[in-house]
């Protein structure tokens, strides 16, 4: 039997008819439109091409993405371009970094090896045509480690079989939060084990690695062929970009040299060698040193490249001369003027505007005393003389599940941790008051998270004088709040942005001027301390300068979306002393902390909460997005302890915080709606002082004070809906919180033995 014929399926093509839609009114088909186009008139151009056309438009897309990816690979690696800043790592000491590097440097004959001032080791390769600067930073300077970190291209790690430490740990958290470039998993001591043993090994090592990187791939270099690999993987390695440093110009300092200009001072310029990367320099805009200052340049001079082989590569002389009418400013802050708090009485006609302009009220007939929101609540009957003696019960299993799961977890640890301690000498590195301060705070912590922001009103000053910074809402999200009522004087020192995310999308954009990277220039820079050179020329620490963007050098409020480290046990307050590493800078400040959510207001938190993201605000430089954040503690031995990580959210001086404080009261007598409540306040003047705020209760009622009752607190109070005897009454009282200048640019630095978690 013969198969039938495929039956071909007809496709509708461009000039297929298409009938007109019902109208549905004159002029209603525009008003919907709103000027969109239908969609076959969108794709009507696409069916036109032919497959000849658009399969041509595709190889060209492709062609054009693949000269662009050719095109960065040469800026990086070539033996005419800037080497490949690869950054060894140990996460064991029983591997030895520079043991492995001299393995490197003779894995071939024909490598050309050179080494800077501060100990950077340059290699050439001609046989792949590449070039590399390895650094091994100390790993007991965390400071090293990490102004390392954040420059280099590719990160070497040196794995062992052992299980990494709780430093090594931690160290890991922060490469992957802050700044993750390329990374390279490298092995060694294979060749001598047996085959069942070395698959275990790799399979432990993969398992231990996979929950903090992708794709895992182990690199096993323990012959000279394995290394020369090792070499060739770096150069044809993909790159990481990373956002902070590729859109800044950045110099590692290759060579040092100083000046003393000001013998009084201390100052003098400093001459510092190195290739340009990222982006192009500009000797007219700033430069930023971590963990000292920003600083103005005075001239560039293009170098000769003291790790090339080239013998035409000679010194051509001054590339950039500042200039002082096109210089960026090292002001950082607003000279505010005194004069600008004053204010003028309003005009007869701007009041008679005004009233014209406030809607017209019914008039409603009340007693004597009651506002207009109050009379709202009034009830039309007054036999509510009936008490109530039933008593229902609140549900209280969400406060009582909170302490539980706390309990429990704090036993767990307390499970895990044990078979680590020893009883010998445990007392010696032991601080009682320490251990004073923290049991306060862990008591304070765990009454916010079973009574949030509840207070016990002062029985020895008047409620309205020590809440009279507050103000009640009748809609927490809708009630306006103007952003530039009652500002503190620092804000008169601070930059402020039209629209920030506009501005920093359009320095993105723009073109940037200067030396273009990949060329090996002299800077200097003018008014740097002294203390710098010292400590740079005694310690061999790697030194990176930053150029930075405009306006990065002004004072606002930055604000960054943080979330706790899992790690991090210890109770951290807003207001408490943190160090900041927002992705090339690092400093000191008190932030306050808020909610991250939708909104024109967001709610203080007192405690940094371990279970979601919140706002961290402070005064510090503008730092554009996106740019990652680590936040560590200093603990009182010098140590620093990793608390939270992140990434910078915007800058914003008119974001609204709001802490919240709940008053709390009790009924003493029940009617059908209306309450005796006391303990609330001990005074007749605050009650009538607080009358026209809006009542709440636990269990869902809502109501508002009708009048006070005696001298000692006790208050009538109106209600929705009766309440139950084991109820209690809240009042919601809000003010707007401000950070405090706390900025400073000196980190101490910790060693890393004594970094604790």
């Amino acid at each position: 039997m013969l198969p039938l014929p495929k039956q071909e399926v007809h496709r509708p093509g461009p000039w297929k008819q298409v009938n007109k839609p019902h109208k549905n009114g004159k002029g209603t088909g525009k008003k919907l439109d709103k000027g969109r186009l239908d969609v076959k008139a969108i794709s009507h151009k696409k069916l036109l091409l032919k497959r000849s056309d658009r399969k041509n438009q595709m190889n060209q897309f492709r062609k054009a993405k693949r000269e662009e990816v050719l095109k960065q690979k040469r800026k990086l690696g070539g033996l005419k371009s800037v080497p490949v800043l690869v950054m060894i790592l140990s996460l064991d000491d029983s591997i030895s970094t520079t043991e492995f590097l001299d393995k490197l440097q003779s894995c071939d004959e024909d490598l050309d090896i050179s080494e800077s001032v501060l100990g950077h080791t340059h290699i050439s390769c001609f046989r792949f045509k590449q070039r590399y600067t390895f650094i091994i930073p100390n790993k007991a300077d965390l400071h090293s480690v990490m102004d390392t970190l954040k420059v280099c291209e590719v990160l070497l790690l040196l794995h062992s079989p052992n299980a990494p430490d709780h430093n090594t740990e931690m160290l890991l958290s922060v490469i992957i939060a802050h700044a993750a470039p390329t990374t390279i998993h490298v092995v060694q001591g294979f060749d001598k084990m047996n085959p069942k043993k070395k698959a275990e090994c790799r399979k432990h090592i993969i398992k231990a690695l996979e929950p903090r990187f992708s794709d895992v791939k182990l690199q096993q270099c323990d012959t000279n062929q394995e290394l020369l690999l090792l070499l060739r993987q770096i150069g044809n390695q993909k790159q990481r970009p990373v956002a902070f440093r590729d859109n800044r110009a950045h110099l590692l300092v290759e060579n040092i040299s100083f000046d003393l200009k000001d013998s009084i001072s201390n100052k003098g310029i400093l001459k510092v060698s190195g290739y340009v990367r990222g982006q192009s320099l500009n000797v007219n805009g700033l430069v930023h040193i971590p963990g000292w200052d920003t600083f103005q340049m005075s001239q560039i001079d293009q170098g000769c490249d003291p790790h090339s082989n080239d013998k035409f590569n000679m010194v051509l002389g001054v590339v950039e001369l500042a200039n002082p009418l096109d210089q960026e400013s090292l002001q950082s802050e607003v000279i505010p003027d005194p004069l600008d708090g004053e204010q003028t009485w309003p005009t007869q006609e701007e009041l008679d505007a005004a009233e014209q302009l406030k809607p017209k009220k019914s008039v409603r007939k009340v007693t004597e005393g009651t506002s207009e929101y109050q009379a709202a609540w009034i009830c039309d009957s007054e036999n509510e003389e009936s008490e109530v003696s039933d008593e229902e019960s609140c549900n209280n299993s969400q406060m009582m599940s909170a302490d539980e799961s706390e309990e429990t977890e704090q036993t767990m640890d307390a499970m895990d941790f044990a078979p680590d301690i020893k009883d010998d000498n445990y007392d010696d590195d032991l601080d009682m008051d320490e251990e004073r301060q923290m049991m306060v705070r862990f008591k304070e912590e765990r009454m916010h998270n079973m009574f949030p922001d509840e207070q016990d009103t002062p029985m020895d000053v008047k409620a309205y004088i020590r809440y009279q910074r507050y103000r009640g809402l009748k809609n927490y999200k809708s009630s306006p709040w103007d952003p530039m009522e009652n500002l503190p004087q620092d804000y008169a020192r601070i930059y402020r942005f039209a629209n920030f995310r506009h501005t920093a999308k359009k320095i993105s954009k723009s073109e940037k001027e200067g030396v273009e990277p990949g060329e090996y220039v002299n800077v200097y820079i003018n008014d740097v301390p002294q203390s710098l050179f010292d400590s740079v020329n005694t310690e061999k620490s790697t030194l990176v300068i930053y150029g930075l963007l405009p306006h990065e050098q002004k004072m606002s409020v930055v604000n960054t979306v943080i979330r706790k480290h899992l790690t991090c046990k210890v109770p951290i307050k807003s207001k408490d002393t943190l160090i900041f590493h927002i992705g090339y800078r690092r400093f000191t400040c008190k932030p306050i902390f808020s909610e991250h959510r939708t909104g024109n207001k967001f709610k203080y938190e007192r405690f940094l909460p371990s279970d979601t993201a919140v706002v961290a605000s402070f005064y510090a430089p503008v730092t554009f997005p996106p740019s990652s954040v680590v936040v560590f503690r200093q603990t009182r031995n010098g140590s620093h302890q990793l608390v939270a990580t992140g990434s910078v959210l915007d800058v914003n001086p008119n974001r609204i915080v709001v802490k919240r404080i709940v008053l709390s009261g009790h009924p003493f007598k029940i009617f059908r709606r209306s309450a005796v409540v006391r303990y609330m306040f001990f005074n007749r003047d605050d009650i009538k002082y607080f009358k026209c705020i809006e009542l709440l209760t636990k269990c869902g009622r809502r109501g508002h004070i009708q009048e006070a009752l005696g001298s000692h607190g006790h208050m009538k109070c109106v209600f929705d809906k009766q309440l139950q005897s084991q109820d209690v009454v809240l009042m919601y009282l809000y003010k707007r919180v401000f950070p405090k200048w706390t900025y400073d640019t000196y980190v101490p630095n910790p060693t890393f033995e004594e970094v604790s978690g």
